[in-house]
C-alpha cells in the first residue's frame, strides 16, 4: 500500500483540513443521523448520481457541527483511483490501521465506505467492526450487489437499508429556491410551482441536472455512464449492443406491460440472456417493474409486469418517443413518488375485465389505496371504470391524479399532481 498516496486521498475526501461539498439539505441525512448510534451498519443504496455521496457528507457535517471531532470520521470513496490497491476485505483492515494511526483521538469513529461494491469481501470487514462495537459504519453503493444474498447472510441482523432516489418534487422545489412550508404558500406560489413542475416532468430529478443548464447533455452522459459502469462492467456483459437495445426499449416504454417472450423475439435476444440483462438493469436501479395484483400467487408471478424508469427525465431525453405526449412521463413521475412513500414491493397494478388501475398500494395483506393517473381528464368514463370494478371487489380510498384538475366523482377524488406531490390532496 502506497501510504503517502492513500493519505493524500484521505485528506482530499475528509473534513480533516477542509470543507467538503454538502449541497442542498435533504431529509435522508437526518433520517440516517437518528440511527447512526443504533449499533447497526447503515447501507445507502441508489442509482449513480442520485446524491448518495453528498448525503453522506451532510451526515458528517451535521455530526461535526454537533461537536464531533472531524478526525473521528473517516470517508473513503472507492471511485477515486488512488484507492485502487484496496481490492479485498483484508486490505480494508490495513487501511483502517492506517486511519487509527492518523486519528489519535478518543470516541467511537464513524467509518464511511462510499461505492463499496468495488471491494471484494467488504462485508466481512464491516461485520468485524460492528460485532466488536469498534465503530459506527455507513456503506454506500450504486448497484444492489451491495445488498446481495451473500452480503445479507454475512450482515444478517447487522444492517439497516436506506434507498436514495433522485429528487422528489418537494426537494426539486427546494433546489430551485421555491420553499413550500405552509398551506398558504401553495396558494401564494402556485404559478412558480406549476412552472417548476413542467421542468421537473421534462428533465427529472437528478441533482446535477437540476443545478445545471445543459440538461439534455448531462442526462445523456449520465445514462451512458450508468449503462457502462453499473450494468455492462458490473455484470461482465460481452455483447454491449444487446443490453443497450434492451435498456433503450425499457426506458422508451415506461408504463407499458412487458411480455418477455415477445420481447426476446423482437430484439433477437435469447430468453435467458434477456432475463439476465434485465436483472442487471434492475440491479443498477435503472428500471423497476410493477406486478399485477391477484389473489393467486401463481397468477401474479406469470402476469405481465409494467416497466418504469428511475427518472422520467431519462425517458424524456434518452428514450425513443414519437410524440410529445406527457402521459407516460407523468405516470412514471407518480410511480416514483409512490416508490418513495411505500417501497417497490408494495406497489401493484390492477387489470380487470372492464378496465385497468395504474397503481394499487398493498401493505401486508391489506389493500390501502388505488391511483389512476392521467395528465388530463379528457375521458372520465375510461379513467373511472377500472376503479369502479376494483371497488366492487375491495372498497378502498381511490384517486385520479391529473396535472391541474380537482373534483369528486362518485367517491373518487380527483387531485392535482403538484399538490399531491407536496402532501396536499384535500380540495
Amino acid at each position: 500500500m502506497n501510504r503517502e498516496l492513500i493519505e493524500k486521498a484521505l485528506i482530499d475526501w475528509n473534513f480533516w483540513y477542509k470543507e467538503q461539498p454538502v449541497g442542498v439539505p435533504r431529509d435522508y441525512a437526518d433520517q440516517i443521523l437518528r440511527l447512526i448510534d443504533s449499533g447497526l451498519a447503515i447501507t445507502v443504496l441508489g442509482v449513480k448520481r442520485a446524491g448518495k455521496s453528498t448525503i453522506i457528507n451532510q451526515v458528517a457535517k451535521k455530526m461535526i457541527e454537533r461537536g464531533e471531532n472531524p478526525f473521528n470520521i473517516l470517508i473513503v470513496n472507492f471511485e477515486d483511483s488512488r484507492f485502487s490497491e484496496i481490492r479485498e476485505g483484508k486490505d480494508l483492515f490495513s487501511l483502517y490501521d492506517l486511519y487509527k494511526e492518523i486519528r489519535k483521538s478518543n470516541g467511537k469513529p464513524l467509518v464511511i465506505l462510499d461505492e463499496v461494491q468495488k471491494v471484494k469481501g467488504w462485508e466481512g470487514f464491516v461485520r468485524s467492526l460492528i460485532d466488536r462495537k469498534e465503530a459506527r459504519v455507513i456503506v454506500s453503493g450504486s448497484t444492489s450487489s451491495v445488498n446481495n444474498r451473500n452480503v445479507r447472510r454475512v450482515l444478517a441482523g447487522r444492517q439497516l437499508i436506506f434507498e436514495v432516489f433522485p429528487l422528489s418534487f418537494k426537494e426539486f422545489l427546494d433546489f430551485k429556491g421555491v420553499h413550500v412550508e405552509r398551506e398558504i404558500d401553495v396558494v401564494a406560489r402556485e404559478g412558480e410551482i406549476k412552472k417548476a413542475f413542467s421542468e421537473y416532468l421534462t428533465y427529472g430529478g437528478f441533482p446535477l441536472v437540476v443545478l445545471n443548464q445543459d440538461k439534455e447533455r448531462i442526462l445523456t452522459q449520465l445514462y451512458e455512464d450508468i449503462l457502462f459502469r453499473d450494468v455492462i462492467s458490473e455484470c461482465n456483459i460481452k455483447k454491449e449492443e444487446e443490453v443497450k437495445s434492451l435498456s433503450l426499449f425499457y426506458i422508451s416504454n415506461i408504463g407499458n406491460r412487458i411480455n418477455f417472450r415477445r420481447l426476446t423475439k423482437s430484439l433477437n435476444i435469447p430468453l435467458r440472456t434477456l432475463q439476465r440483462y434485465t436483472e442487471c438493469l434492475k440491479n443498477a436501479y435503472l428500471i423497476f417493474f410493477v406486478r399485477a395484483l391477484s389473489p393467486k400467487l401463481v397468477e401474479m408471478v406469470k402476469s405481465e409486469r409494467k416497466v418504469y424508469s428511475i427518472d422520467h427525465g431519462l425517458s424524456s431525453v434518452v428514450g425513443y418517443r414519437l410524440n410529445e405526449s406527457h402521459g407516460a412521463l407523468f405516470e412514471n413521475l407518480i410511480f416514483l413518488e409512490l416508490l418513495r412513500r411505500y417501497g417497490e414491493n408494495n406497489i401493484f397494478y390492477f387489470r380487470g375485465k372492464r378496465g385497468e388501475v395504474d397503481f394499487i398500494i398493498k401493505i401486508g395483506n391489506e389493500v390501502r389505496e388505488a391511483y389512476q393517473v392521467t395528465y388530463k381528464l379528457n375521458d372520465v368514463e375510461r379513467e373511472i371504470k377500472g376503479l369502479r370494478e376494483l371497488q366492487r371487489i375491495k372498497n378502498v380510498p381511490s384517486y385520479i391524479i391529473t396535472f391541474d384538475e380537482e373534483d369528486e366523482l362518485d367517491g373518487i377524488e380527483v387531485v392535482k399532481a403538484w399538490k399531491w406531490l407536496l402532501g396536499k390532496i384535500q380540495r
